[in-house]
């Protein structure tokens, strides 16, 4: 056979025939290079490889998408560099208006150390500093605000607002807020410290802010709730709406509702709690405590936790309350109070266990939805509500001068370390415990490995 033959079916499959009798025709691999060579869609690539049109389509999308995920990639890179991710803060007493405790963190990582302690011109009470930014917002009996360096402690600017600080602070927008002796809301500027603007309430404010959406709610000893414009310091409401009694603790927001403790210093003064609708200040309900002030309300799970009878008479039972945040129900069969009746002060709550402080040495670990003792570990006696909860650890401070580390998961202290004067409730953000002291001292505690976030400057 000679020549170009005729491609046929029958002649490719006797070419493909295995059988051993059978023979290829002579000219028949020629004839096969040449119709492939006239077949587009199926000549080689450069690599000795001829995809198939179906495959040509599938590479060809898949070279498509690779190109989008590629801009997809582009964009958040130049995002990330254009809008950075902030650093964590802690911009209230608590560490948010619900005031649940649950802060940022991370906490210290490795073995805890004073990192910086600086002084400032008073004694700082009980509430935390705030930390924003890189920097750190704190307020004293001198009645100064103290701006400092989260990194270094290095103070950046100080304002004396005129009398004495003893509410918690609050960061938002720019602004620094906080309530005076005077009866004095002042807001600052968080970069400088110069006033923007002032109300003058009719008592001392000893209870920490909450800012929500723009909104400055605060509260006084002389028994009002306050709504205030964030920019402007005007008034929200049409008049500031009246409580049952001095309001001397912080107060919270939750879900559009404002939750505010009132009472006295007195047996007769009789306590309560009640939640107000935050856009109109109109009382929803009152709950009746015991006689005394009331601690500042703390919201989780759809309850609110709050103990009674405090700066009362020392020989009563001191009770720990839960609320329905809807109803005002009592959703504890009873209230929950320690075996020598002293007086307990709630310090945070998360994943269903509520902590609280005794002042007969004691840290509780309640259920949060029976209101029965989980467990209960020692830790010297404390005055203050000064908890937070970062992680499965619960970091405490005690009128000892320390700060304790708590294991939850294993009921069990793992650390304290002391500071110069009683602390403050903590702020625990960026690898650090920065609280303010008695002593007029503010410190940072941070651990002897690096934790993210740690070292952030302004």
């Amino acid at each position: 056979m000679s020549g170009t033959m005729r491609l046929t079916d029958d002649a490719i499959r006797a070419a493909l025939t295995p059988a051993a009798d059978v023979r290829a025709p002579v000219g028949l691999a020629s004839a096969i290079r040449v119709a492939i060579d006239a077949t587009p869609q199926r000549r080689r690539g450069v690599i000795g490889w001829a995809p198939s049109r179906r495959t040509r389509l599938a590479l060809q999308l898949v070279a498509v998408g690779l190109l989008l995920l590629g801009l997809l990639a582009g964009v958040l890179l130049v995002g990330s560099h254009l809008t950075p991710t902030p650093p964590p803060s802690v911009t209230t007493y608590r560490g948010g208006p619900e005031r649940t405790g649950v802060m940022p963190g991370p906490g210290p990582i490795g073995t805890p150390r004073v990192e910086w302690s600086v002084g400032v011109k008073g004694p700082v009470g009980a509430g935390s500093p705030v930390v924003q930014d890189g920097v750190v917002y704190v307020g004293d009996e001198s009645g100064y605000v103290s701006a400092i360096e989260e990194a270094t402690g290095t103070i950046l600017w100080q304002l004396d607002v005129g009398a004495a600080i003893n509410s918690g602070l609050s960061v938002a927008d720019g602004l620094v807020i906080v309530g005076d002796d005077n009866g004095v809301i002042h807001a600052l500027t968080a970069v400088g410290g110069a006033e923007t603007w002032h109300h003058q309430t009719g008592g001392p404010v000893h209870s920490s802010s909450a800012v929500i959406d723009s909104v400055v709610y605060a509260a006084s000893l002389d028994g009002n709730l306050y709504a205030l414009d964030l920019a402007t310091g005007t008034l929200h409401w049409p008049a500031p709406v009246a409580t049952s009694g001095a309001v001397s603790r912080g107060i919270a927001v939750a879900n559009g509702v404002i939750y505010a403790g009132s009472g006295g210093a007195t047996a007769t003064d009789a306590g309560a709690l009640g939640a107000y609708d935050a856009a109109t200040g109109a009382r929803l309900w009152t709950a009746p405590l015991q006689p005394g002030n009331t601690s500042t309300p703390m919201v989780a799970d759809g309850k609110v936790f709050v103990s009674g009878g405090l700066d009362g008479p020392a020989e009563a039972t001191h009770l720990l309350y839960a609320f329905d945040a809807v109803t005002g129900q009592a959703v504890w069969p009873a209230s929950f109070s320690v075996p020598t009746g002293d007086m307990l002060l709630p310090g945070a709550v998360a994943d269903g266990q509520v902590f609280a402080e005794s002042i007969d040495g004691s840290l509780y670990v309640l259920d949060a939805a029976s209101g029965s003792k989980f467990w209960t570990a020692p830790m010297q006696a404390t005055l203050s509500p000064s908890g937070g909860v970062v992680g499965g650890v619960f970091y405490a401070t005690s009128d000892d001068r320390k700060i304790h580390a708590f294991d939850i998961a294993n009921h069990t202290e793992t650390w304290a370390i002391l500071v110069k004067g009683v602390p403050s409730a903590p702020a625990i953000v960026d690898g650090r415990i920065i609280v303010g002291t008695g002593l007029g001292q503010v410190v940072s505690v941070a651990g002897t490995n690096p934790a993210p976030g740690a070292g952030t400057t302004r």
